[in-house]
């Protein structure tokens, strides 16, 4: 460039371009309508129309309410095109057939009450699914991650895209990624529905909020955070509004199966009386469509009110089933007893220190999700025993315990089954112990090290103080059995369950004994409702006609469940039960009263004591009334 130029002071083609853009307002993107809004503003402005009537010029009323009543001949033309008589046909011949006999009025009535009540359908979808997901943003996770060869237990939102994340079992996944190593069967119901477990392995992709069910994986991080979490919140929520009670499904069958019942009542009303208006009267009685709108009211409104008390209730049909459930069987840990049991004792054998025992043990429970060993790691932090990784990977046995390797030397932690039977280990040493313990109704963990015993720790998980109010209410609710089961001995058993006024009780219950006891009690005829929340209750959750869990709970045993209890109270079980029994109450009314009221309309526009006006506004005001009253749970406070 030589010395001379000077640059020119007029802007030059790139820089007017710039310029022009600077000065062009950005433009605002209009946001998508929803469905709430665009139904709102369909039930408005048919509304309007309805007001506005008596000023518009009487030759115009015809086309206005041609016009009002499009969408809904929209709907009823597509179903014949499918070839079904369905409500969708019945709405717009009822409308068709009042504008054949020139009463528009009665025409522009139908509409609007058609499109009431879908806003207010719409409306209490879209409330439940904000109750719902709400639920879903509470409370911090945590997942375990590999940093610089070190495991670290970090609060979800701090995992990153990369991160090598450390998966156990009955643990969810909590990001979506490509497993590193490992292996491990993974439940993927909540993605896909599947209820077989899928092996996953390395190279094999994995998704947030599917459960290992055994193994352990490192998975390399793809997808994090709100990206994952959003889709299991959507996920959940469809499940929940997929999965219909029977009364539900009963019900819209049989309004579907009515609808051509009442073409043929409307064409013999017109062979035999020669009556086109009683004819169109006939037509506008339908009811199908009160109960196709009342019964998803109530359940939904049911749903969101359960919501509200913090009782996620996963689908219509689990409402259903614990309405009329006849039998609980209750997992003592974790349900019964507090969610926080203590360390109560540790018992040191064959020379090594009480410290040792209490340390290591710690040390290899630190990794899994379950109320006792949590309690065994607090033990260990109070007494200032730091547990530094010292043992090799960590595999647990369901059911039965956890088995790894210290400086060479195999260390195994569990139930007596677990250690005497499975492993070996003589521990009769201990027997005097474990009598002791069972008397004051404290559990059990044994410890051994090299194939000898170690030590025992007695763990006093406190009976929950509601427990006995909580067990005396569900019998006098009418439940005709209570079942108590635990991993516990015997003699701890029975003293729980007289504690609690529980007259049935199983110990020493494996996870599979567990589902088989649940399908003995259905042969019998009972309707099972299953209380857990431990990673060894999932296949008996999973197997009972509803499934309850406390949040607090594993992983597994959550995504396992029908019906989880956020803040985890046996009261919330009472609460549910009283939402599902009204629930069902309410259904059962609903149906009584559309079949009274329409009865009587069909009998007298069958007569001719009713003109088509008056039956189609009768009809139509019963259905948005009967949707209404569908809400009721809504507007209750307890």
């Amino acid at each position: 460039m030589s010395p001379g130029w000077r640059r020119s002071p007029f802007p030059r083609g790139r820089e007017l371009e710039s310029a022009a853009a600077a000065a062009i307002p950005p433009v605002r993107r209009r946001r998508p309508e929803t469905d709430l809004e665009r139904k709102k503003k369909t039930a408005v402005r048919s509304g309007t129309l309805l007001l506005a009537r008596p000023l518009i010029p009487p030759p115009i009323r015809p086309l206005v309410a041609i016009y009002g009543a499009f969408p809904v001949f929209r709907k009823g033309i597509a179903s014949l095109r499918r070839r079904e008589l369905n409500v969708d046909t019945l709405d717009a011949s009822a409308i068709a057939a009042a504008m054949a006999t020139r009463d528009f009025l009665t025409a522009s009535v139908i509409t609007f009450l058609l499109k009431l009540g879908e806003y207010l359908e719409e409306w209490t979808r879209g409330y439940s699914r904000r109750l719902l997901a709400g639920m879903f943003h509470t409370g911090e996770e945590w997942a375990w991650v590999e940093r610089e060869g070190e495991e670290l237990r970090l609060p979800l939102e701090e995992v990153v895209v990369g991160d090598a994340v450390i998966v156990r079992t009955g643990s969810l996944i909590p990001v979506d990624g490509v497993v590193l190593d490992g292996e491990a069967l993974v439940n993927q119901s909540s993605l896909n529905g599947e209820s077989l477990p899928v092996l996953k392995g390395k190279g094999r992709t994995v998704y947030a909020g599917t459960a290992v069910e055994e193994g352990l994986l490192r998975v390399r991080a793809k997808l994090v955070g709100d990206e994952t979490k959003a889709a299991r919140v959507v996920r959940v929520i469809e499940e929940a509004e997929a999965l219909k009670a029977e009364s539900q499904s009963h019900s819209e069958a049989m309004a579907e199966r009515i609808v051509p019942y009442s073409f043929l009542a409307s064409a013999l009303t017109f062979a035999v009386t020669r009556s086109p208006a009683r004819a169109a009267s006939v037509l506008l009685v339908d009811f199908s469509c009160a109960i196709k709108l009342s019964t998803p009211l109530a359940i939904l409104s049911s749903l969101a009110r359960a919501a509200r008390h913090r009782v996620l209730i996963k689908g219509g049909k689990y409402l259903e089933r614990l309405a009329v459930a006849d039998t609980f069987v209750l997992d003592k840990t974790g349900t019964l007893t507090e969610a926080t049991p203590k360390v109560s004792e540790v018992v040191a054998f064959n020379g090594i220190s009480r410290d040792y025992v209490l340390r290591q043990t710690a040390c290899v429970e630190e990794h899994f999700p379950h109320p006792v060993a949590s309690a065994v790691v607090r033990q260990a932090a109070s007494e200032g025993l730091r547990h530094a990784e010292e043992h090799s990977e960590v595999e647990y046995v369901v059911a039965h315990g956890i088995a790894s390797r210290i400086h060479g030397d195999r260390i195994v932690v569990g139930s007596r089954h677990f250690v005497h039977e499975d492993e070996g280990v003589d521990v009769g040493r201990g027997e005097k112990y474990v009598d002791a313990f069972a008397r004051r109704g404290d559990s059990v963990l044994y410890m051994a090290v090299g194939g000898k015993l170690a030590g025992l720790i007695a763990i006093h998980d406190p009976v929950r103080a509601e427990a006995r109010a909580f067990v005396e209410a569900l019998k006098q609710s009418g439940i005709r059995r209570i079942v108590m089961l635990t991993g516990d001995n015997r003699a701890t058993a029975a003293t729980i369950a007289a504690q609690l006024g529980i007259d049935e009780f199983h110990a020493q219950v494996l996870p599979d004994q567990k589902v088989e006891l649940i399908k003995a009690l259905q042969r019998e005829g009972c309707t099972v409702a299953m209380v857990g929340d431990g990673i060894n209750d999932s296949p008996a959750l999973a197997c009972a006609d509803v499934g309850i869990s406390m949040r607090h709970g594993a992983d597994i045993a959550r995504e396992a469940c029908d019906i989880l209890l956020m803040e985890g109270t046996l009261a919330d079980i009472l609460t549910a039960r009283e939402v599902s029994r009204e629930a069902m109450e309410l259904i059962h009314h609903n149906f009584r009263t559309i079949v009274a009221v329409n009865s009587a309309a069909l009998l007298l526009s069958v007569t001719g004591a009713m003109p088509p006006v008056f039956s189609a506004t009768l009809h139509n005001l019963s259905t948005i009334l009967v949707g209404l009253r569908a809400l009721q749970p809504l507007r209750r406070s307890g």
